[in-house]
């Protein structure tokens, strides 16, 4: 069950990694492990408006005595979670180590979801693929963040001259998501960008 209404052509308003849901999604779905609930979202300015995922399997759907959860962000990859009969029961909660890399592929994700919905356990292996659409993925986050900082996309190299190119000089400007408040980055956003933006 997908949890983000679709926006126009099919892709949920604000959510650059909707490309990578679907195709995770979609290659659980064709294993006969579909989750009961998919959500996509991002978090706010006070984590750096990074996005995530969250699949889950209730009781129902899995061979096991509980659920199992498995959350994504894009930074720091995959997690999973043994879940009791009550989804928000967390058991045991923990970094994906079979998934080496933070956009893995998702025929890989699904290689280990079966593993857990299945078995309740982790495979004895490691993957290193990454998916193909990372790439565009990422760019997409960062274009989504620029965007809500007031900022026009970015532009890549090859893509040809571009406001990254051509600016002789500009503005550059660092928050610290960790340590900084979200009053105080939108202050600092104000002063270097003007009083007109808005959050």
């Amino acid at each position: 069950m997908l949890l983000n209404p679709p926006g126009p052509r099919g892709a949920p308003q604000g959510m650059p990694h909707w490309p990578y849901v679907k195709a995770v999604d979609d290659a659980l779905t064709a294993r006969g492990i579909p989750p009961g609930t998919v959500r996509a979202s991002h978090h706010g300015l006070e984590r750096g408006l990074t996005t995530y995922i969250t699949l889950a399997w209730d009781v129902s759907r899995t061979s096991g005595r509980g659920g199992i959860r498995l959350d994504w962000e894009e930074r720091q990859g995959w997690y999973y979670a043994l879940t009791g009969l009550d989804a928000y029961d967390v058991l045991f909660y923990t970094v994906l180590t079979a998934l080496r890399t933070p956009v893995a592929d998702p025929e890989r994700v699904a290689d280990v979801a079966e593993e857990l919905v299945r078995f309740r356990r982790v495979p004895d292996v490691e993957y290193q693929e990454e998916w193909d659409g990372a790439r565009d993925v990422r760019a997409a986050a960062d274009d989504f963040r620029r965007g809500r900082l007031g900022l026009g996309p970015r532009w890549l190299p090859q893509d040809g001259a571009g406001p990254e190119k051509t600016a002789g000089n500009g503005v550059q400007l660092t928050i610290d998501t960790q340590a900084d408040t979200y009053e105080r980055a939108l202050a600092a956003v104000q002063a270097a960008y003007g009083r007109g933006f808005q959050a």
